[in-house]
């Protein structure tokens, strides 16, 4: 038997749960509460050099009811990490190449089990078995890979594809059955940025949007990989493309970094721009998306090499606030409701030699706590990894501390349980409906609407995507596949807004 309890969210949009490479809009929201009020170090891990300049991943990777961590680092090699204790369980060695690329998760083969994904130096996209780290598949690349993959459907065919950009001025879209080529596309410079995959312009097909080395976003289509618009920037673009509706017009926007010194937003139809930020240097930095306030708008929230993090208004890029750190903000941070207060906090990540990692009130940039560690922290990421239903936090750096170590895990001191997730407590409105139909899931939309429907497990792991694009008007079934008992939710996300259905089996 299923039951259905429904609860409303609406403002914060779910981003990437798990993992940078579990949500391919990259709007970088973790929407499962922690309790962390003052932090401690739950555990600490050695690597041989720098830990991957992207998200770790949080997944229960090898199928055994328990969470693990997976992080890249430059000492050659992929780690996977019980998240309970931060010990061991596998690691994948590449040989004499470092690892800047950060790990996806998903069952790229649809053979029920997951998989990592991750890019390398050597040239090399590698796909792992999650269950003991052995190389399932490699595909080469004529140079070294910075980018991040995302995995995704990109062609509606059914059937995962992994997508991520090389120094060899390409993007590969490649099978995620075998790693084979379904295409690739030549950009005119290096490619570190790493792709966002979405509906872009409401046509119901999955669009690729990633940054290049020549100054330009670009979009492309997801099925052929053929260029649907491009925009030029004053400079180079490292940053990783967020995919939202971020104005409340109905549409989707693009917004990315540049090393102009500019923040931008992007018509997701077109790429025509419609405004830019301007900070005082480089923004490598990728943006993270939500209402931070709770006054129903969108916010951006982003680094500079300027020193500084920005939150801008989604409707025009002004600013609301800025904070000064110690040094470079070069690479993303995260959204998460951390201290459970039912507000979004941001973690902030820096260049070395700063060693603090703060975590400030979304709303207004005060701080909220902050916590020495070692230097450079690298894209701290907040989730579930020891299955307490509490999100904490993991952090890579740089620079050793007295122990050497550079893997750290955060928590609260009292190790709560059972947080829950954000929620805005409202009535449906705007004449939507979302409920539960005896084991399946109901949705009327008064009028045609882009929309994504996806279901997740406790962890925020996807299980399902039910829905993604365009849906004609009037009402929708839809019948979930939940294999195995548990507590799930179904997301939706539609016009700016985002709506979940607790499912417990």
């Amino acid at each position: 038997m299923i039951e259905y309890v429904l609860t409303i969210c609406v403002g914060a949009v779910m981003g990437n749960w798990p993992m940078w490479g579990g949500e391919p809009s990259h709007q970088s929201v973790q929407l499962l509460k922690g309790a962390i009020t003052s932090p401690v170090i739950k555990w600490r891990f050695v690597t041989g050099d720098q830990v991957e300049w992207q998200f770790s991943a949080i997944a229960d990777v090898d199928g055994d009811g328990k969470i693990e961590v997976v992080i890249g680092s430059v000492d050659y090699k992929v780690y996977c990490l019980r998240g309970s204790d931060g010990t061991q369980k596998w690691a994948f060695a590449y040989g004499l190449f470092s690892v800047r690329s950060s790990p996806a998760v998903a069952d790229c083969d649809g053979d029920g089990r997951m998989e990592v994904v991750i890019g390398s130096f050597s040239q090399k996209v590698y796909c792992l078995r999650g269950t003991d780290g052995t190389q399932k598949w490699a595909f080469t690349t004529g140079d070294s890979v910075w980018s991040s993959p995302a995995i995704a459907d990109c062609d509606g065919d059914g059937r995962m594809e992994v997508v991520i950009g090389s120094d060899d001025r390409k993007v590969y879209c490649l099978r995620g059955s075998d790693g084979t080529q379904k295409w690739a596309f030549t950009t005119g410079g290096v490619v570190w940025s790493s792709p966002a995959v979405a509906d872009c312009d409401g046509d119901g097909k999955m669009e690729v949007v990633i940054g290049s080395g020549d100054r330009k976003v670009y979009c492309l289509r997801g099925s052929d990989g053929t260029q649907k618009w491009a925009f030029t920037t004053g400079d180079f673009v490292g940053s990783s493309p967020a995919v939202a509706d971020v104005d409340g017009d109905g549409q989707m926007e693009i917004v990315i970094g540049s090393n102009d010194r500019k923040v931008y937003c992007l018509r997701g139809s077109d790429g025509t721009q419609k405004w830019a930020f301007t900070t005082g240097n480089y923004v490598s930095s990728s943006p993270a998306v939500a209402d931070c306030d709770g006054d129903g708008q969108m916010e951006i929230v982003v680094g500079s090499y300027d020193y500084k993090v920005y939150c801008l208004r989604g409707s025009d890029g002004t600013q609301k606030w800025a904070f000064t750190t110690g040094n470079y903000v070069h690479i993303p941070g995260a959204l998460v409701d951390i201290d459970g207060d039912g507000r979004l906090e941001y973690l902030v990540s820096q260049y070395p030699p700063t060693s603090t990692l703060y975590c400030l009130n979304a709303e207004n940039g005060s701080v909220a706590w902050q916590i020495n560690l070692a230097g450079d922290i690298h894209s701290p990421f907040a989730g579930d990894i020891d299955g307490d239903g509490c999100s904490e936090i993991i952090v890579g750096t740089a620079d050793p501390d007295a122990q050497g170590y550079r893997v750290f895990a955060l928590d609260d001191p009292g190790n709560a349980q059972g947080c829950g997730a954000i929620y805005v407590e409202e009535g449906l409105g705007n004449g939507f409906e979302f409920k539960s139909a005896g084991k399946s899931i109901y949705l009327f939309v008064p009028k045609e609407a882009q929309v994504s429907l996806a279901i997740y497990d406790a962890q925020g792991r996807l299980v399902q995507r039910l829905y993604d694009g365009v849906l004609s008007s009037g009402g929708h079934t839809f019948n979930p596949t939940l294999e195995n008992k548990g507590v799930y939710m179904a997301v939706l996300k539609y016009q700016g807004g985002m709506r979940s259905l607790k499912i417990v089996r």
